[in-house]
């Protein structure tokens, strides 16, 4: 998301890579699939759930929340097939240390709530529009590994084709932007980072104009 941000700020760039960063506010015929009242609904819902989860880890970590978290961590290195160490080093990043206290870095409840608020308010797809640099985007195509309700995967699964629909036609009407579905979820830094990699090194040897 950052940047696509970057990349309308500096349309003399070489390039800007987005890897899968659609957050943000989304439109209801987006939800491919879904009736208005549905999708909706869902949203709501989903909004209400993530907070309910912001709350459960902001502020002071306890022992027991961090062997949670730890325990997703592992789970997430053991399905991408990566080393453990190299999760759980990138997560310990993640946290702080005060006055003998683990704290999420941003913590839920002060800077992490407001970056997603942020987020929710600004709409991608009219600031990819709006980047005149070469830009390469990156699509996950799978579900995220984090086990959430069957209603989330359908919400989120509707979204995704439509997001595909409109990035489809967004590389259709600007020539310097260059679209990669990728087999992969949201994590896809780890599960596909040579695929990535591979790709980055494509596209700037030969950007589009």
């Amino acid at each position: 998301m950052l940047a696509g941000m970057w990349g309308e700020a500096h349309p003399d760039s070489p390039g800007v890579v987005n890897l899968d960063g659609h957050g943000g506010k989304k439109r209801l015929d987006q939800f491919v699939g879904l009736d208005p009242a549905t999708a909706t609904e869902q949203q709501h819902a989903l909004a209400a759930w993530l907070a309910r989860s912001e709350t459960e880890f902001a502020g002071p970590l306890q022992p027991a929340q961090i062997d949670v978290l730890l325990g997703h961590q592992r789970a997430l290195a053991a399905k991408v097939g990566v080393p453990e160490d190299i999760i759980l080093d990138s997560f310990r990043r993640g946290l702080r240390q005060e006055n003998d206290e683990t704290w999420l870095r941003p913590d839920p409840g002060g800077w992490g709530s407001e970056i997603i608020a942020a987020a929710d308010r600004f709409d991608l797809l009219d600031l990819y529009a709006r980047v005149n640099c070469p830009f390469l985007i990156f699509i996950a195509t799978t579900p995220f590994w984090v086990p959430v309700p069957p209603w989330v995967q359908e919400l989120l699964t509707a979204y995704r084709t439509g997001l595909a629909r409109d990035l489809a036609r967004l590389a259709d009407e600007h020539p310097n932007v260059r679209n990669i579905s990728l087999e992969a979820s949201h994590a896809l830094i780890v599960e596909r980072p040579q695929v990535i990699a591979d790709a980055i090194i494509t596209f700037l040897a030969a950007p589009p104009s």
